[in-house]
């Protein structure tokens, strides 16, 4: 069965790629990300596919070809860049509206990281082609090359090494909605499922009466007062049981 998306880890083997710094090569950044949005959009019941899922190296007509024989609909190439900015931008084909190439930035803005651009790019002897072979000889799925931010900018460098995964994320998002799926952050769930686990609790023992209003505020500072009689409640209940 055709994946409805393919993810490109850019680089890999011989090639580390430009977006290299003391903290990590591109290709392996790269690859960490398409895997991580591999599984999360397994997870969601997203038909996907890998151009490689290891350290391999790839040429330019080996890796469209991947890309246009699985026929997928969408192609995501993940990339760190380099050479003077800041912040994530996303490209797009001349061919294309941009639409999801816009979508996922959004997504990455709302992360908090910097966001540069959405653009496309020709050939400069060539208005009618792409600049990039991505975009070029990928056929007709559509490819939008997303750039996480930049392997020589201080600030992205560490945004990068503490958010990869958020940012991860937001193009998982992206993909859900522009498409139509349904998201669910699973792994924001499960982070927080632990703070539930002691309200679920006392309200199986009636010690909480609205479980839902619990949730809502589990965040917010109890004042002392609502400590106290909270436990009064939970030390007369306990009387009970005795």
């Amino acid at each position: 069965m055709k994946p409805l998306i393919i993810i490109d880890p850019g680089h890999g083997g011989k090639d580390p790629g430009g977006g290299s710094n003391e903290y990590w090569l591109e290709k392996d950044m790269a690859l960490e990300i398409s895997k991580y949005q591999y599984k999360r959009l397994s997870e969601l019941g997203i038909s996907v596919q890998l151009t490689r899922n290891n350290d391999m190296y790839l040429s330019s007509s080996k890796r469209s070809k991947i890309v246009r024989d699985s026929e997928a609909k969408y192609c995501i190439s993940n990339h760190i860049n380099a050479g003077g900015g800041q912040g994530a931008e996303t490209i797009h084909s001349i061919h294309s509206d941009g639409k999801l190439a816009t979508k996922i930035l959004d997504k990455i803005r709302q992360t908090g990281q910097k966001t540069r651009r959405v653009f496309s790019k020709t050939l400069s002897h060539s208005p009618n082609l792409d600049y990039y072979f991505m975009h070029r000889e990928t056929g007709n799925v559509e490819t939008v090359i997303v750039e996480y931010g930049f392997a020589d900018q201080k600030e992205d460098i560490d945004r990068i090494l503490k958010h990869w995964k958020d940012y991860a994320e937001a193009v998982v998002k992206a993909i859900c909605e522009y498409m139509g799926y349904s998201y669910e952050n699973i792994h924001k769930m499960d982070e927080d499922r632990w703070k539930y686990a002691g309200v679920e609790y006392l309200h199986t023992k009636g010690i909480l009466n609205d479980l839902e209003g619990w949730k809502e505020k589990i965040n917010e500072p109890m004042p002392v007062w609502a400590t106290t009689l909270l436990l009064k409640k939970i030390f007369e209940k306990l009387k009970e049981e005795d």
